[in-house]
């Protein structure tokens, strides 16, 4: 697994994308409770603003500031983490009047921190140059779960977050040699990204407080609430639809200016040829790009498909000026990818599924899992194959379900509850199964949302056998939401109700439970739904609204009864009725393993013993093996299936 979910965030920002993520929009303070109130309506829990939400928008308003705890001081937060109720009916009241002085004074709180912060900084910056490589040798904790008791502490954490993006920035660029200017450089290149957040909350505009302010209070609904900047819905319409408008060029901030990392194949920038990956960026229409931020710098270059931008690259001393018509460009690097190996006398299919995506026409997951089978089906006879979730995050419910009844003959799928009681459902009006032999979901930790759907509702039916960690995310509600509609006037996104498969059964907090447990990167990880704040508790349908949907009597198909699974409980099918002996084979094969033992004993906490010059990952592919643990399993399982349903 060489990507980490939950290390990720989007990052499409830096593809240079088109000017409908632009940020050019004005908030004021009138907004926040409009913005509020119409999340509220939509809620399926949260109906009003309580004292509540109030106490858990102070927090979150000072953590999405300082979320490393590296600014204020404990003195400094606590008569804001522990509202009494008679200042929340104040503040309560000066939110109905859309007047936020309390939201204020947390302000000008962070501004002073900063400015003591900065002051800081300098004086740290100048200590570790000082100390060269031997400050370097300093260990230094990630983490902290309290806020600094004083102003010694608070230096002590500021000296040591320096000292780790020192050390991140030597690992990333494997620098052998550590001079004083090499430190001052890296440090001074940080500092200036450092400044450039810290800016949207010095002498903030009404805009900024307000922006700041209604993200604060829709995470305080509850987990998967949220309020975005234009730019931020963007990035993640890109995300959901895999593709964007652009030239297709991917760049990377260093301290000695912004770099081209990568180019998008097919992209305008890759087809004119003028373009390589390593040219520094100079020019943007003409402009030298030496003055502006990084961020300012994505602005310029954004434009609608079809518009001209001329980029200046620097290469060997020579600046090359290049023409280029932006378009819109297909991600296809984060869609679905295939393999398959043979067996027997046909092939296993190997499916490597990143997301639930839709651009609305001809790019889908579905689309593209039904070019996969037919490119399996011509290779060969498919015998089983495997369809990997482990780092699937989620997307379109609409793919769920159409994904979900290529693999069953007709039936229920999803059913969403809505906090007014309404229920409504989704099925598999098809009834045409494109593929019904042995088939392996592959889950982790990480795998939710749309992943989740899709994974419970084939081991509901009882046509897939899952695989992975011992359960998935977790994550079983689902939003409305603003942010693929550009023409919004507001993106949000809010928690509206639950989702249950066929079963009755939701993977709310517990997760979709694995048939077989094959531990993945993510087995050490504490994450999921159960360990974010604020999230809704796992409930399942009542037997009554259970049955009365297995009642339905529309559709493309009469016998209703014929389509359902057993109440909170998988259908007994052949696949099923095999688990045992898979569950037996496959611990057998873990155990006698040594690269799988290796691994487990690593994620356990062991230290390997790499080379100096090595990296981890390097050192990991050398002590257990370059080949995919968790695949090279997956396959024997769908192997012992297959052998298992012969004998049959």
């Amino acid at each position: 697994m060489g990507r980490a979910f939950f290390f990720r965030f989007i990052t499409f920002t830096i593809l240079c994308t088109s000017a409908l993520g632009s940020d050019q929009y004005t908030l004021s303070l009138k907004d926040v409770r409009k913005a509020m109130d119409k999340m509220l309506t939509y809620h399926v829990e949260n109906k009003e603003f309580s004292p509540l939400i109030v106490k858990r928008s102070m927090k979150i308003y000072i953590e999405q500031f300082d979320p490393d705890r590296i600014y204020l001081l404990k003195r400094e937060v606590e008569p804001y983490l522990g509202v009494p109720l008679n200042k929340s009916r104040e503040i309560i009241s000066d939110y109905n009047k859309d007047q936020y002085p309390e939201y204020w004074n947390i302000n000008f709180t962070i501004e002073r921190s900063i400015l003591r912060a900065q002051k800081i900084r300098h004086e740290q910056i100048e200590r570790l140059i000082n100390e060269g490589e031997e400050g370097l040798k300093k260990s230094v904790t990630l983490a902290y779960g309290n806020y600094p008791s004083d102003e010694k502490e608070l230096k002590d954490r500021i000296y040591d977050r320096l000292i780790l993006e020192v050390k991140s920035h030597l690992r990333s660029r494997k620098e052998e040699t550590i001079t004083p200017q090499l430190m001052q450089e890296i440090l001074n290149h940080r500092s200036r990204k450092t400044f450039a957040f810290e800016e949207g909350y010095l002498n903030p505009s009404e805009h900024q407080l307000s922006l700041h302010i209604l993200k604060a209070m829709a995470k305080s609904l509850d987990a998967h609430t949220g309020y975005y900047s234009p730019r931020e819905a963007y990035e993640i319409r890109t995300m959901l639809k895999k593709e964007f408008s652009g030239v297709g060029v991917v760049l990377r901030e260093d301290f000695d200016g912004v770099y081209i990392s990568d180019l998008i194949h097919n992209g305008p920038a890759f087809k004119s040829g003028s373009i390589q990956v390593g040219d520094l960026l100079v020019a943007v229409n003409h402009q030298g790009v030496e003055q502006i931020t990084f961020e300012q710098l994505l602005e310029v270059m954004k434009g609608k498909s079809g518009s001209k931008i001329t980029l200046g690259v620097k290469r060997n001393n020579t600046i090359i000026h290049v023409d280029l018509v932006r378009e819109k460009i297909t991600m296809d690097d984060e869609r679905l990818t295939l393999s398959y190996e043979p067996y027997g006398d046909g092939i296993i299919g190997k499916i490597y599924v990143p997301a639930f995506y839709d651009n609305g026409g001809s790019v889908s997951l579905a689309h593209d899992l039904k070019e996969a089978l037919r490119t399996f089906k011509a290779e060969g006879n498919l015998l089983g194959i495997v369809m990997d979730f482990r780092e699937n995050s989620g997307g379109f419910l609409s793919q769920a379900v159409k994904v979900s009844s290529l693999f069953i003959n007709g039936g229920l799928i999803v059913v969403s509850k809505y906090a007014d009681g309404e229920v409504s459902y989704a099925r598999d009006v098809d009834g045409r199964q494109y593929f019904d032999g042995p088939l392996v979901i592959l889950i982790s930790k990480a795998s939710a949302s749309a992943a989740e759907i899709v994974a419970q509702a084939l081991q509901d039916y009882g046509v897939a056998i899952i695989v992975g960690d011992e359960r998935s995310y977790g994550k079983g509600s689902m939003q409305f939401q603003t942010i693929t509609d550009e023409k919004a006037k507001a993106f949000f996104k809010v928690t509206v109700g639950r989702y249950y498969t066929a079963s009755g059964r939701s993977p709310q907090i517990q997760g979709v439970q694995a048939d077989i447990h094959v531990p993945t990167a993510f087995f050490p990880y504490n994450i999921g739904e159960r360990y974010l704040e604020f999230p809704l508790s796992n409930d399942h349908l009542s037997g009554d609204v259970f049955h009365s949907l297995m009642n339905i009597k529309q559709g493309s198909y009469k016998d209703v009864a014929r389509f359902t699974v057993p109440y909170l409980k998988p259908r007994e099918t052949e696949w099923r009725q095999m688990l045992p002996k898979l569950v037996a084979n496959s611990r057998k094969r873990i155990k006698d393993n040594q690269n799988y033992q290796f691994f487990l004993k690593v994620g356990n906490g062991y230290r390997l013993k790499k080379a100096k010059t090595q990296t981890r990952l390097e050192a990991l592919k050398e002590n257990y093996g370059s080949n995919d643990l968790q695949i090279q399993e997956s396959v024997e399982i769908v192997k012992d299936m297959i052998t298992i349903g012969r004998q049959h």
